[in-house]
């Protein structure tokens, strides 16, 4: 067998292999970067959550209507110990 005529014929299946593997390290890269990008919207420097708008109007929601019921709950506390 001739072995330089097998070498000479996978050179070029080396040579794709090795560009999937730089394009597909090149893809791992952007993503991260995108993600790292992405990131600095939702976490501060000092590694605190930052609340996107939505979540914020949503948990200003919450905090009303548990206020509400909390309100409501001590109105019937004070009828509950008046009746007494």
């Amino acid at each position: 067998m001739d072995y330089t005529k097998i070498i000479t014929s996978l050179i070029p299946l080396l040579l794709v292999a090795m560009w999937w593997v730089i394009d597909s390290m090149n893809t791992v890269n952007r993503d991260v970067y995108l993600i790292k990008s992405q990131m600095a919207h939702l976490i501060t420097p000092d590694g605190k959550i930052v609340p996107s708008t939505g979540n914020m109007v949503a948990r200003q929601e919450l905090k009303e209507e548990l206020i509400e019921k909390i309100n409501d709950l001590h109105v019937r506390l004070k009828i509950v110990e008046e009746s007494k």
